[in-house]
Order: C-alpha cells, then structure tokens, then sequence
C-alpha cells in the first residue's frame, strides 16, 4: 500500500518465490506495513479519516486480505527512532502473511488510482517498511472502533541469549500483568525489507491495549504487583529502550 511505514521499523518479508504458494494462515504469525506520514498543510486527522469509507470500497472490492490503523505519537521522542524522521502519523497494515500481503499489493499497484489522489491531498509518505510479526500473548481483549493506546519498545538480545530466551520472558512478563488485571497483549515485530541500518539485529516489542483507560489499568497494575522475578528474566535476556507510547485509531478492518 501506498499508506504506510512506522516510525521506527517493522516487518518481514522474507519469503520468496514458491514459498508464497505453499504459505498458509497461521494465526500467530503475521505480516506488517509502517508507512510514517507527515499531514499536508491545513490538513488533520479527520481529513484522513473522512477517506475510510472509500478505502474500505477500494479494499472491498478487490478482496484484499488487509487491515490498517493509525497510529499518533503521544509520548515519543522522534529524535530516538532510527529514522530520525518528521511525521505526524503512522500508517500501520497487516495481513495474514505475505502471499495475501503480495497480493494486495498487486491489486494496489493496479487499481490504486482509485485513492491516490483522496490521500495525496492529506498526506506524504515517508519511507516505508516491512515487519514480520508475531503473537507472544493474547490478553483476550480485541481492539475495537474506539481509541486505544500502543506501547513499543526497541530491543536486542543480550549476549548468549537467544529468542526463546527473549520470548518466554515477554510471556511471562505479560502473564504476570494479566493476573494483575492488565488487558494488554503482547507481540514481537521482526524488522525486514526498508528497515534503518541501525535496527540491525534489533527487533520490537508491542504491547497493544484496547482503549487508552487499559493501558492505564495496565500500568497500574505494573505498579503495585511484584513484577520484580519477571522484569529480572527480561533484562536478563534482552536490552531494550524505554517504551514509546501512540494513540491507535481504526481505519480499516477486513471481513474474516
């Protein structure tokens, strides 16, 4: 899609040739679009917002396997993203592999003109890239058509640790903030095709919260539960920065 690329990385696109045939939906694995935008003069959020009804037109009628949200920096300092970029939003996609991702693509390429000009009037795009994500825990709380709130966090593995390490300390770490009445779910972006130099050997942890009052709920309980063991398993096996916080508005979401 011409609309997407996020701040500061996200997903893979590592599958080639054959291999998109033989892809099949796994639903804890996921592919991911970022496109930072920056809004044209005089131009807001609603002014983007006004296009969903056309973009889901556009989306219906190809078919596409394609979900997006808008994403607004609340607390971040830009100067801490790889790309040190300018922008006011963050175009997020995803689909339910990169076959389905590849083929939207396609189906963009070919009948895009039916939105350029709708968003062009709105916005520009930043570079754009590509992320695999990954589902390491489900809270059980869907993120729905209200507001809600989006934490990530840049990280590297720390030396003789390895993913596994990285993931089972994520998971328990967000099990411990569910048990403590937390709503938040967990995922991890790999960087891919697009990403800054500087995310070399980096990836991204998520915590997505279905409104802006469970990312508080989740901090809170953060706060007064003994998070100590799990916060410990995690430094042991990762070394990450500070999270960074965005607003998360729906755009579009595809018929299952």
């Amino acid at each position: 899609m011409k609309i997407i690329k996020l701040l500061f990385i996200i997903i893979c696109a590592s599958c080639i040739g054959s291999a998109f045939a033989e892809q099949t939906d796994d639903p804890n694995r996921f592919q991911v679009e970022t496109t930072m935008m920056k809004l044209q003069s005089g131009k807001d959020l609603q002014d983007l917002f006004a296009i969903r009804d056309k973009f889901s037109d556009f989306a219906k009628s190809g078919e596409i396997q394609f979900s997006s949200r808008i994403l607004v920096p609340w607390a971040v300092s830009k100067a801490a993203l790889p790309d040190n970029q300018d922008f006011d939003a963050v175009w997020v996609g995803f689909a339910p592999n990169t076959a389905a991702y590849s083929a939207t693509l396609s189906y963009y390429l070919e009948h895009g003109d039916m939105i350029n000009a709708d968003f062009d009037a709105v916005r520009t795009n930043g570079a754009r890239t590509l992320m695999g994500g990954e589902v390491i825990f489900r809270s059980g709380e869907m993120t729905g058509e209200g507001i809600g709130a989006v934490l990530f966090r840049t990280c590297e593995l720390n030396a003789k640790q390895t993913m596994n390490n990285a993931k089972n300390a994520m998971l328990a770490w967000s099990e411990k903030l569910k048990a403590g009445g937390s709503k938040g779910s967990t995922y991890l972006w790999n960087p891919g095709p697009g990403s800054a130099p500087s995310l070399a050997d980096s990836f991204l942890m998520t915590r997505w919260f279905p409104s802006v009052e469970a990312w508080g709920e989740s901090s809170m309980a953060y706060q007064n539960g003994d998070m100590s063991k799990e916060e410990a398993a995690v430094n042991r096996a990762m070394d990450c920065s500070a999270f960074r916080l965005y607003l998360n508005y729906p755009f579009y979401r595809r018929e299952r």
